[in-house]
């Protein structure tokens, strides 16, 4: 079925007439091989596409200000140069996908300042070592990643593990003074 024809089709069986009272698209199973140009809902906020056959990410007609971004059970390779504009994100749900380069996938994410819940599990990046502590470490917001909460003990440890000057630094300071460590 035809993209336009999927979005048009939605739209009416909600009963909206304008494209300005869009906030939420579902588009999920509907076998789209692409992700169609919603440029049009500029107050979209939240946005299915999970469950099709996506192959490629081109989410540049997407509304900066979507909060949701549901694209887990697709074909997706890579999401650079794809995501990087959706700075208000909060949810990401990229699992069951063919994600790899764990590096290029947090350079996307990295300007994603509120994302708060993401998943990634089921795809090749997932499996790369320092997996967890390199996507936590990445996006410092993140309260769950993959269905799992980031506990206070994970975020220390990734501070110890990326920051470790910092982290040397933090340890000396003891009541206001500096203590020295023999190294």
């Amino acid at each position: 079925m035809e993209a336009t024809k999927v979005i048009e089709d939605s739209v009416q069986k909600r009963g909206i007439r304008r494209d300005c009272d869009v906030c939420e698209l579902r588009l999920a199973t509907k076998k789209l091989t692409s992700v169609p140009d919603l440029s049009r809902f500029r107050l979209l906020r939240k946005l299915r596409l999970n469950n099709n056959k996506i192959r490629e990410l081109s989410c540049h007609s997407l509304n900066c200000c979507l909060t949701e971004l549901y694209l887990h059970n697709n074909n997706i390779k890579s999401v650079s140069g794809a995501l990087s504009h959706l700075t208000c994100l909060q949810i990401l749900f990229l699992h069951n996908n063919c994600i790899r380069g764990l590096e290029d996938t947090m350079y996307e994410l990295r300007r994603m300042q509120q994302l708060q819940n993401a998943t990634f599990f089921l795809n090749p990046i997932s499996h790369e070592l320092g997996y967890r502590n390199h996507v936590i470490h990445c996006l410092p917001s993140l309260q769950t990643l993959d269905r799992k909460e980031v506990k206070p003990a994970e975020r220390r440890k990734t501070f110890q593990i990326y920051r470790q000057d910092r982290h040397r630094v933090l340890q000396s300071v003891a009541f206001g003074r500096r203590q020295s460590f023999p190294q």
